[in-house]
């Protein structure tokens, strides 16, 4: 797969050079492969040269502060846990005779609306703790390096998050034990932003909106995410000024996506776009059938570990999607049983390190052809190129690889051949400059993540530790 997203992403800027030489072309055709080569290697050189992650790398070192300062900063979990627990708490009431929750067996239960859950915390100047007080909208103010001054100065960065629409009912079982049910009013939608304190006042900029809709099935007025559709659709942006000396160039991103599940049909689909400076460069559309089997993700502990999980989860799934860079070359992908594409590419890989010999991994090559069908247009020269996995040497190895199928060639030509110093240079470029900023997205996500799992089971602790106060 990986070669597959290279071969679409360098998007063949040289892809007909090496046929150019077929004598039995006709002069049309080759007219047509030049056309081809100058639009392909000019999208990709306009690529690599305007190519901006100022935003992106603004918005990662803005996660990252929030990540070290509150999310992974024991004293913000002390500031939020006890209100946590302070609203369950304040809403425990008794179950009504006949409801739904007494069908179920409890005998209390308590409500979190997390669209009141609104308060400020406001960091202390020496970073020891938080000072709360209510607010109209749940926002978190922190101590931040201002780049001006170039020093840390208190109060300089601003989280703001806002609920709206409805609210659905969600029962929280960790939270709660065999008597007590707690309920969570999710609401639908959610907005926010991350503001700096720039002279006097403040800027947003990463802002965000989310809107979540269950497909309730009217049996329970409860969400089950096992048994109720979800469709969650969101538009994040970012931008920054261009400095006043030059140094720095405006930039501005937005990402806007749509995910769909059906949990009953075993059903889902994706739809993502990435605009760059008022320009689309990736969009993605995909839809996939998954099986119905029961997976305990606490078992991931390791790669090896999630990459079973996943060939057990999607194993007999179908895939259908399209993946469209810089809004003119589209590649179309099906995979008929997503688990068993996923294990022979294990396997592959094993066999290729222990420098398996050609035979072998075209056993591999031709199981992979089977199971996956794939093709290119270029709507920039309206042209379509069937592709499929051919072994071929690459260095000292064997590997299944794209090959292109061209319609004035006779057979498929492996992507290596369709590569020339312009294309790699323009790729390494483009490769180099994007490097450092999704390595720091990875690191804030699996900041957050470890948050997350933090605050849950401090919650749970502190749950536990006040039922045992009751008692």
């Amino acid at each position: 797969m990986n070669w597959v997203l290279a071969a679409t992403m360098i998007c063949g800027a040289s892809m007909f050079a090496s046929c150019s030489h077929d004598d039995n072309s006709s002069e049309a055709a080759n007219e047509n492969r030049k056309e081809f080569i100058e639009h392909t290697r000019q999208n990709l050189k306009d690529i690599a040269e305007n190519l901006n992650f100022t935003s992106w790398d603004f918005t990662n070192n803005i996660n990252q502060e929030f990540n070290t300062t509150v999310l992974n900063n024991p004293e913000f979990e002390k500031a939020i846990i006890p209100l946590f627990t302070q609203k369950i708490r304040e809403s425990v009431k008794p179950v009504e005779e006949g409801s739904e929750l007494a069908a179920m067996g409890y005998k209390q239960y308590a409500t979190i609306d997390l669209t009141k859950f609104n308060y400020r915390f406001t960091m202390k100047e020496d970073g020891s703790g938080f000072d709360v007080e209510e607010a109209d909208d749940f926002e978190m103010i922190i101590n931040g390096f201002n780049p001006t001054t170039q020093q840390v100065e208190k109060g300089v960065r601003k989280l703001t998050l806002k609920a709206s629409g409805d609210t659905y009912k969600q029962l929280a079982k960790r939270l709660g034990n065999e008597e007590l049910a707690v309920v969570i009013l999710v609401p639908s939608g959610f907005s926010f932003s991350i503001a700096s304190m720039v002279p006097g006042k403040w800027t947003e900029g990463f802002k965000g909106v989310f809107t979540n809709v269950f497909e309730l099935s009217g049996e329970s007025e409860f969400v089950n995410p096992e048994t109720n559709g979800l469709n969650i659709t969101g538009v994040l942006t970012t931008g920054v000024p261009g400095s006043p000396d030059g140094q720095r160039a405006a930039d501005a991103t937005n990402l806007a996506f749509e995910l769909a599940n059906d949990p009953v049909a075993n059903e889902s689909s994706m739809k993502f776009s990435f605009v760059h400076n008022d320009k689309s460069m990736i969009e993605v559309d995909a839809t996939g059938k998954y099986t119905d089997k029961e997976i305990d993700f606490s078992q991931l502990t390791t790669s090896g570990r999630i990459l079973d999980v996943l060939v057990a989860l999607m194993s007999g799934g179908k895939l259908e999607g399209n993946l469209t860079l810089n809004d003119d070359l589209t590649t179309t992908l099906t995979v008929n049983d997503c688990g068993k594409v996923m294990q022979l590419q294990k396997e592959m890989a094993h066999a290729r390190r222990n420098y398996a010999d050609r035979a072998t991994i075209e056993g591999y090559t031709q199981q992979l052809n089977e199971l996956v069908s794939a093709k290119m247009a270029c709507k920039g020269v309206n042209q379509v190129i069937p592709m499929k996995l051919q072994t071929e040497k690459f260095g000292v190895d064997y590997w299944a690889m794209p090959a292109f199928n061209f319609a004035d060639e006779k057979g498929y030509v492996p992507f290596p051949q369709l590569l020339d110093k312009e294309s790699v240079e323009y790729a390494i470029n483009i490769v180099d400059h994007a490097a450092e900023p999704m390595a720091g997205a990875i690191v804030t996500v699996r900041q957050l993540l470890q948050f997350v799992q933090t605050f849950i089971m401090q919650a749970r602790v502190n749950r536990a530790k006040a039922e045992a106060g009751d008692e």
